[in-house]
């Protein structure tokens, strides 16, 4: 028994040194939309995970649940980003997003692609929670730094 306790302690250590690669997060902003830019992180210079985090803490604490999803889709638009509804996943693979946005910058033999998966899961055109997503693919790397 103590045997089991001591492993499952170690899990739920290591679980929290893991570094995210991104996934679903309740907002944690207000209802007012900032005026200011979304932060893209520090895209030029840190890491895809450094760049991930910062991108997902500005998400994060950008919107507020229960804000319409159409002033978040209006605003990231704003941001320079490309919003469409999503296309309906496979049955069993859970709620897709309403909207799911899009920037890519090209720079240096590089692009980097943010995207923002706005979810609606109670169907009443509000905020439930967002995906925050970063890739950077540069010269001959595939999908999510792969190769080509």
């Amino acid at each position: 028994m103590m045997k089991r306790a001591a492993l499952a302690l170690a899990a739920l250590a290591l679980a929290a040194c893991a570094t995210p690669v991104g996934g679903v997060s309740a907002p944690g902003g207000s209802s007012t939309i900032p005026l200011s830019s979304i932060s893209l992180g520090d895209w030029r210079r840190a890491s895809e995970g450094e760049t991930l985090r910062a991108f997902q803490q500005g998400v994060n604490g950008r919107y507020g649940a229960g804000v319409p999803i159409s002033t978040v889709a209006r605003d990231l638009q704003r941001n320079q980003f490309v919003c469409g509804a999503a296309p309906p996943l496979d049955q069993g693979r859970g709620a897709p997003p309403a909207q799911v946005c899009r920037r890519t910058i090209t720079q240096a033999g590089c692009t980097h692609t943010w995207q923002v998966h706005v979810f609606d899961t109670v169907g009443n055109g509000m905020l439930t929670h967002t995906r925050a997503l970063y890739d950077r693919r540069c010269g001959g790397d595939g999908l999510l730094g792969g190769t080509g």
